[in-house]
C-alpha cells in the first residue's frame, strides 16, 4: 500500500491540537505542534498501524477507501500524545491567568498522554471495521484456572 499523506495546514493543527489538550496558543505555538519531528512520528505510527491492519485482511483496500477524517484526527491525537510528554516543562512560572496555569498544572500528562494514544488507535479500530468489519487484533488471553488442575510439584 502506498504512504498515506497528511495535510501540511500548520494553523489547523495548532488549532485542532490546543483545543483537544486545552492549552492556550501562548503555552503550545503553530511551530512546537508542527515540529517536523512530531509530524514525521506521527505519519509513520498511522502508516505502520493503518499496513498492520491492512495485512490482517484478505481484502484488497486501498488508500482512497480509507476515510481521510478518520485519519486526520488519529494523526492529530497522535501528535497530541507526544505533545504530553513536554508538557510540564512548557508550562510557564509566572502566568496572568493564575486559574488556567493552576488548571495546567494540575493535568497528569502521563496519564493524559496515554489517553491521547488510546483514542488514536480507537479511531483507527473504528475506521477499519467500519471498512473490513470486526478486526482481529491478535489479543490472546491466559485462562487462569484452579489450582488443583495444575498443583505445584516443585515442593
Amino acid at each position: 500500500m502506498d504512504e498515506i499523506k497528511f495535510k501540511d495546514n500548520k494553523e489547523e493543527l495548532g488549532i485542532r491540537a490546543r483545543a483537544i489538550l486545552g492549552v492556550p496558543e501562548e503555552i503550545l505555538t503553530d511551530d512546537i505542534i508542527s515540529s517536523p519531528i512530531f509530524l514525521m512520528k506521527a505519519s509513520k505510527y498511522i502508516n505502520k498501524k493503518v499496513n498492520s491492519y491492512l495485512t490482517d485482511t484478505t481484502e484488497e483496500i486501498t488508500i482512497e477507501d480509507l476515510d481521510e477524517n478518520l485519519l486526520e484526527i488519529s494523526y492529530v491525537y497522535y501528535i497530541c500524545y507526544l505533545l504530553c510528554s513536554g508538557m510540564n516543562a512548557r508550562l510557564p512560572k509566572q502566568m496572568e491567568n493564575t486559574s488556567t496555569k493552576t488548571v495546567l498544572q494540575t493535568i497528569n500528562w502521563d496519564e493524559k498522554a496515554l489517553e491521547m494514544l488510546q483514542t488514536c488507535n480507537d479511531t483507527l479500530d473504528s475506521m477499519m471495521e467500519d471498512i473490513v468489519g470486526e478486526t482481529d487484533l491478535g489479543f490472546t488471553f491466559a485462562v487462569l484456572t484452579d489450582e488443583s488442575e495444575y498443583p505445584n510439584t516443585t515442593i
